[in-house]
């Protein structure tokens, strides 16, 4: 696996992070783990599929959003749009330190997932919204040109397994997301073994960003990024598949209009897509 990121880069500043992006509670956590604690859950995290959840994995990918949205955004009236954000807070926390007050929305249809988020959003000094619809109705709900920022947080892969999902008659609104993963797995098996994911998912896939670019600001920024999980793997997600699903992403979005792709660096674009707005 190509790493995420650069181990020797994000070590030296974890403390200094800590300080500024975890609550209290987290900030005591991240306290308690050994300086060798530390460098082996960061490498772990940036050198291997992710296989378990810890504060040095949310430090890390706050202060990591909080880079794309300082290089992305100038102003000082932020609105973000998050597309299937499920109930991962990393963005909207981030949001709370560097820009306290703006804006976050999320489009996301699965309801146990959306009142996780609330739940663990709800002292933030943040305006949050959360449309309870498909990103594809979103201009109904915020009205063209209206956000400065769109993110898909690991989201690429989910709303493509939502498409395949919806195709196959299978309810990914009510029901457990992780109840449903192993469907979503054994539909991904049968796309790559039968070579048809590409004929049943761009199309509704590009027919997405064309919605969301209808609500960004000209000169605003679709980012993407994208990483692995040990446990899906472990269930039988296809490896080449998952690991490389930002080049075939890439890929697919070489004829959209309306959008350039733009690159910044030290973002690796095996993880990382950003589309610019023309």
């Amino acid at each position: 696996m190509i790493p995420l990121d650069h181990y020797e880069k994000w070590l030296p500043f974890l403390k200094e992070n800590a300080h500024f992006y975890l609550n209290k509670k987290e900030h005591e956590e991240f306290g308690l783990l050994s300086e060798e604690e530390i460098k082996r859950q960061l490498k772990d995290l940036l050198e291997k599929p992710i296989a378990n959840f810890t504060v040095v994995n949310e430090l890390y990918f706050r202060a990591r959003w909080a880079e794309v949205i300082r290089t992305i955004y100038h102003g000082d009236d932020l609105k973000l749009l998050e597309v299937a954000t499920g109930d991962a807070d990393m963005i909207p926390q981030v949001m709370s330190c560097i820009y306290p007050g703006s804006q976050y929305i999320t489009a996301n249809m699965n309801k146990i997932l959306n009142q996780s988020l609330l739940d663990k959003t709800k002292d933030l000094h943040l305006k949050m919204r959360v449309i309870e619809d498909d990103a594809a109705y979103i201009e109904k709900h915020i009205g063209r040109e209206y956000v400065d920022v769109i993110a898909f947080q690991h989201a690429a892969n989910d709303v493509i397994q939502a498409i395949l999902c919806d195709r196959e008659g299978i309810d990914t609104i009510y029901s457990d997301w992780m109840e449903t993963l192993p469907k979503m797995i054994e539909i991904l098996q049968k796309e790559v073994k039968d070579n048809t994911l590409e004929q049943h998912a761009k199309t509704p896939f590009l027919g997405l960003l064309k919605t969301l670019s209808g609500v960004l600001k000209k000169g605003g920024v679709i980012a993407i990024n994208h990483y692995m999980f040990q446990l899906d793997l472990d269930w039988g997600y296809p490896a080449d598949l998952f690991e490389n699903m930002i080049p075939m992403v890439r890929q697919w979005m070489a004829g959209l209009d309306g959008c350039e792709e733009i690159f910044l660096e030290e973002f690796d674009p095996k993880w990382w897509i950003f589309l610019k707005k023309n």
